[in-house]
Formats: C-alpha cells, structure tokens, sequence
C-alpha cells in the first residue's frame, strides 16, 4: 500500500541527521543545533512548576489564554512597534507551528510559494506536506545573501513569499529598504507573505523590522519563545494572523493538536511579564561575543566574507570540488566536529556548511578553528 506522496517527498533533515551520526560519542564538539546553551529564566521554570504544583493541567482555548495573548500584544508593541489587538495573536505548539498554521492558512495543492534558498528545512516539508510547490529565490554570499524581488518569478499559481529576518541559517537581516521593496512586489501580485521572525529579538546592531510594519495589510508573522527565552524544549510560539482569520485557524490547528500545552502557556506567560531585559541581553552578549571572536579570527586567516547582524549562525564556505554533505562528515571524521551541511537548506547553500554560535565563544573559536585547519589540508593536497 503507498504512503502519502506529499510526505514521500519530504527530505529528512540534515540537522537531525548530524546528530544522529554523532550520537554515543561524548567527546565531539558540537555546533549543529540552534539551541541556546542557557537554562529558561529562572521566573520561567518556578511559573511552571508553582502551576503543576497548584493547578490541574487541562485544555485551553485552542488560540491560546486571553492573558497571554494580551501580553503578546504588549510585546509586539513595546518590541516590534506593530500594534496588534489580541484577536489576531494565535498560540501554537512551537514557532513551526506558528509557521505551519500561517502557512496552511492561505496555501493549497497547487499554489506556489516563493521560498529563499538556502531556507529553513522544515517550511519546506510544510509546503510539501501542504501539496503547494515551493519556487526559490537565490540568497548568495556574493551578494551579502540579500535577495532581487524584482526578478521573483511571478504567475497565476504564485500565492505568497516566504521571508526571514534575522536568517536561519546566514544571520543576515533584511533592512527596512529591501522589505519595501519585497512589499511592493506583494502589493503588485496580490500576494500573502509569510514572515517568520522567530529570531526578532537576537540581533547585534539596530533592532530588526517586522513585516507587519511595512506590509500590515497582507502579512503574516511567525514568532517563538524558544531562541529568546531559551525554551526550546518547551514548544510554544505564536502566529499574527490577519483581522478575521481566528476562526478559519482555529479550525485547522483543533484538527491537528487541539490546543499548546497549558503549561507552557504558563511559561510563556512569565517569560513576558516577569523576565528583566537584562537576562535576553546577557544571553545575545554571549552570542555577539561569538560572533566577535569567530569575525576576528576569520579576518586574521584572510577568509572573512560577511559579518552575522542576527539570530546565531555563521556560514563558512566548503571547499572547492566537496559537497556540503561530504564536508560535514570530513569535519566530523577528522576533526571530531559536528556541523550541518548546507544543503540541509537548500541548492545554493551546498557551498557552505552551517555553525551555531549559540555553543559558547570558546566552541566556537575551537570550532572555526578546526574548520580553517581542515580547509588549509584539503587545499595542500588538492596542489
């Protein structure tokens, strides 16, 4: 008997299999997961575990509390400057839920999605799972990863456009003057765009724009409480839907998993309320630090190429002749390292392999160490 086509389809995810092919072997260093190396804030934890110690844990509304979709708009408006009434805010299992949801509202078998390549794998298998065909934009390292929306293939099937600012896996992010101009192609066509912020409030310089401040009228957000709060394992995220769509969402996330986790809800909920400035910051210092060390040791090599503005990843380059796949498993056999090959997202990104630099500046120090070392071997013996 055939399984489903749409899901046949669906390649596995790179990341995962990294870590699968170093489970049991204690001594790798590990830069594959984008997974901050902090504990959830301790207002975070002592929320959840007062509430499984005094409240049963029972469904909730299937979009979420009303408390904390209004602390979620108070966020939106104090962090992103977009000001959204509670009523468009649905809480979804994780920010791939909030991304699915967004997704499965407004795409069909059929429609096409432009999608950026390299791209986060997971939208992919959604849009898949979706039977919507996706269409790539190119993001290349000569151009700073930055897209050309005027050159976007366009036609009837053409429904939305993916974005993502800050960028799983480059760390780019998009400015306010390539939004507009994403925005205007949008505008033109008729098209939703589906902008996936999860990494919002991780940046190093100016703080990022929304989507929802420059094109209100037709996007859609994706946010997370895993890369801010450190609460990756916690699963819960958010989407912001547009005036009128609670219901047709709620139908579609009640026939997946009926509501997010009470708890978590919970969580979340002391996350935004309780959670000094001051913790986020110390942990996006400790990712900038990273990122500053890895940038001064590329420099010193001479193989510096662009600097991450956002989120916590790095792209390196793989040499010349390699495929990403057959690099990573390089790093991993002879310099006991694992990263994620950069085909994980997409075409283009085969060149690259990808880094965490949520890992903790001396990994990462040791990791672009032995990347460098690795390249330099290769490049002795291809002369």
């Amino acid at each position: 008997m055939r399984l489903s086509p749409s899901v046949e389809a669906i390649p596995r995810s790179g990341i995962r299999a990294m870590a699968a092919m170093a489970q049991g072997r204690p001594e790798l260093l590990h830069l594959e997961y984008g997974e901050p190396n902090f504990f959830a804030p301790e207002a975070v934890r002592r929320a959840a575990a007062d509430a499984l110690l005094a409240e049963r844990m029972v469904y909730t509304p299937t979009e979420g509390p009303a408390a904390l979709r209004q602390a979620i708009a108070r966020k939106l408006a104090r962090v992103n400057g977009v000001a959204v009434g509670e009523e468009r805010i649905f809480v979804t299992h994780g920010g791939v839920g909030a991304l699915f949801a967004s997704l499965a509202s407004v795409l069909g078998p059929g429609d096409r999605i432009l999608m950026p390549d390299p791209c986060w794998p997971n939208a992919v298998g959604q849009v898949l799972t979706l039977g919507a065909e996706p269409v790539f934009y190119p993001l290349e390292a000569a151009t700073g990863f930055m897209p050309e929306p005027e050159a976007w293939p366009v036609d009837e099937r053409t429904r939305a456009i993916l974005i993502n600012s800050p960028q799983n896996p480059t760390g780019v992010i998009l400015p306010r003057p390539m939004l507009e101009r994403i925005a205007a192609v949008a505008r033109r066509h008729g098209l939703w765009v589906i902008s996936d912020e999860v990494y919002d409030q991780i940046y190093f310089g100016e703080r990022p724009v929304s989507m929802l401040d420059i094109y209100p009228e037709g996007t859609l957000a994706a946010y997370s409480f895993s890369k801010t709060y450190a609460m990756t394992g916690w699963r819960l995220g958010y989407a912001v839907l547009q005036p009128g769509m609670q219901g047709h969402t709620t139908k579609l996330v009640e026939s997946c998993y009926s509501s997010s986790s009470m708890v978590a809800q919970v969580a979340a909920l002391a996350a935004l309320e309780q959670v000094e400035p001051r913790e986020i910051d110390a942990m996006v210092d400790s990712y900038r630090q990273a990122r500053d060390r890895a940038m001064e040791q590329l420099r010193a090599a001479g193989r510096h190429r662009y600097t991450p503005e956002g989120a916590f990843y790095l792209m390196l380059p793989v040499p010349q002749g390699l495929s990403s796949d057959d690099f990573a498993r390089m790093l991993l056999e002879q310099k006991d390292m694992v990263v994620v090959p950069g085909a994980t997202f997409g075409r283009l990104a085969d060149r690259e392999v990808r880094l965490s630099l949520a890992a903790g500046a001396e990994n990462v120090v040791e990791g672009v160490g032995r990347w460098l070392e690795l390249s330099a071997e290769l490049g002795r013996a291809a002369r």
